[in-house]
Formats: C-alpha cells, sequence, structure tokens
C-alpha cells in the first residue's frame, strides 16, 4: 500500500480528494529502481502503469543494426508504460532508469480488483490517464506537423 502523501505528490491524482486517495492508495504499490535498473524490457507484458514520482526513466528500441537507441525520457509526474497496460499489448520498449527513480505501481490485477470494488474511482483514474494520453497526442501531433513543414519547406503560397 502507497501512503496518501506520496499519491498526492503525484500531478495525475491532484483532483481526487482526500477520501478517493485513501481508497485508491489500497491498489497502489511504491518502488525505488536504482540507478540502470530495468523497469521492464521489450516485449514484456504491459501488466503495470508506473508513475514517477522521482526520477527519470529512459526508454530504448534497438535500431535497424540492433544497437540500443534512447527515443524518449520519461520525468517526475508522468505515467509511464499505460498504452500497453490499456490495449493488452506488450511493451514496445525498454524502460531503464537513467537516475535513483520512486514509482508508484498500479498493477492490472489491483486495477481490475478496483474496477470491481470501485467502479467509481476507476472511472476517475482512467479519466485521468486519458488526459495525460491526450495530451502526448497533441504533442507529437505538434512535432509531426513541424517536421512536415521543415521537410517540405512549410506551406505553399
Amino acid at each position: 500500500m502507497v501512503k496518501v502523501e506520496l499519491a498526492k505528490e503525484f500531478p495525475l491524482f491532484e483532483n481526487f480528494t482526500d477520501k478517493e486517495l485513501r481508497e485508491i492508495a489500497n491498489y497502489l504499490e511504491y518502488k525505488v529502481y536504482p540507478k540502470g535498473e530495468v523497469l521492464f524490457e521489450e516485449g514484456d507484458p504491459g501488466d503495470k502503469i508506473f508513475f514517477i514520482v522521482k526520477g527519470r526513466v529512459g526508454l530504448y528500441r534497438p535500431d535497424p543494426f540492433g544497437n540500443m537507441v534512447k527515443v524518449a525520457v520519461s520525468e517526475e509526474g508522468t505515467p509511464l508504460g499505460e498504452l500497453s497496460f490499456f490495449s493488452n499489448r506488450l511493451h514496445s520498449s525498454k524502460g531503464v532508469a537513467l537516475k535513483e527513480t520512486h514509482v508508484i505501481i498500479l498493477t492490472k490485477q489491483d486495477y481490475e480488483k478496483l474496477k470491481k470494488e470501485d467502479p467509481q474511482l476507476a472511472i476517475k483514474l482512467l479519466e485521468e490517464i486519458a488526459k495525460v494520453i491526450a495530451e502526448r497526442l497533441k504533442e507529437m501531433n505538434k512535432k509531426f506537423v513541424d517536421t512536415t513543414c521543415f521537410i517540405w519547406g512549410g506551406p505553399k503560397k
């Protein structure tokens, strides 16, 4: 179980009441990963969401030559692994702690338990995670448009 104070520090939970935080804390775990420790490997089941409370996680994928390339970095205050978690897919990258990293973990088993025991709280959590995913998608769309404009020389007049 996670202490309520720790969950309060995580931005995703800022719209939760103290009562909701106390309830959801029963479904969360706390773990510290030392620098260099692997949180998950590419191809592992997406059976956990990691909420990064402190630290940084590098996401790596192999290039066509087999070299591991850092493709993204997840910082404090962000969830990690939520796409694999909700799509029931395997992780598409390897997650490695870039420095000592403190996380709150929601397992698939505990999420299923939460859905049965407190469906409204599960829906609220899902909605907050959906907001994060939507913001990431907006950022990626902007980067795509910016890159496309750069490659093709911008809008034609």
